[in-house]
């Protein structure tokens, strides 16, 4: 993955990339925001996918993923996930992990998964749960984390979603209580920086021997409460 990371965002990443080799056998896929390939790489081999196309924003991941994970299978390239250079419908699986909470424009992202996706095609994505990423916050708040335009709730992603897409499965990463996803709430009512902190040491407490299971992608309605929220989108059924 490049860069040092703390454990638990690790096996986050790779357990995404792990569920979503489910659905590529075969197909042509688009790992936007890439970064330096490892995921576009599990897509191909793991997943078995016919073709992947690793989109980043940065030069140099681009540059890494192209030096260091060369494969006739994989094309690599610069792009901006508001507008890609891509035909309409032209991808089977539109793959795009922890990207929507850097976008400034999210309608258009979201907008612009949906024209290159194709009508059978699916577009999979995450982002952090907010009830547990900046308790108490709202959409336009701005987030702790100084990489964040927003963050979203599951509601508000859904919400968004729904403009172009039909039909959503929803899945969730590290699931954490009910009443600590309250604690942190009630926490939140004296300092929402507090919060947030509460919950970066209980992450470091808790998770730095864990293994990857602890974050295996798993249907929502089997976690209490996610700390990050995975959307399986369909276009809407022509009729």
């Amino acid at each position: 993955m490049g860069r040092w990371c703390p454990p638990w965002v690790k096996f986050q990443h790779l357990e995404r990339y792990r569920w979503a080799c489910r659905y590529v056998k075969e197909r042509v896929v688009l790992d936007a925001a890439c970064g330096t390939g490892y995921g576009s790489q599990m897509l191909l081999h793991q997943g078995k996918a016919a073709l992947v196309y690793g989109v980043d924003l940065s030069e140099a991941a681009i540059k890494e993923a192209t030096s260091c994970l060369a494969d006739e299978n994989a094309r690599w390239s610069l792009g901006d996930v508001t507008k890609l250079d891509f035909q309409n419908d032209s991808i089977d699986v539109y793959v795009s992990f922890e990207t929507l909470e850097h976008v400034p424009n999210d309608v258009g992202y979201v907008a612009e998964a949906a024209r290159v996706v194709k009508p059978d095609g699916v577009f999979l994505c995450s982002t952090p749960n907010r009830k547990l990423f900046h308790p108490g916050a709202t959409l336009e708040t701005k987030p702790q984390n100084p990489f964040h335009v927003r963050e979203y709730v599951k509601e508000e992603l859904e919400s968004l979603l729904k403009n172009h897409f039909g039909e959503i499965s929803w899945f969730g990463q590290t699931a954490f209580s009910q009443g600590y996803t309250r604690f942190l709430s009630a926490i939140s009512q004296t300092s929402k920086t507090l919060s947030f902190r509460s919950h970066q040491a209980t992450k470091l407490m808790t998770m730095s021997f864990a293994s990857s299971v602890r974050h295996a992608v798993l249907p929502l309605e089997e976690l209490p409460q996610a700390e990050v929220l995975v959307a399986c989108c369909s276009l809407p059924k022509k009729p």
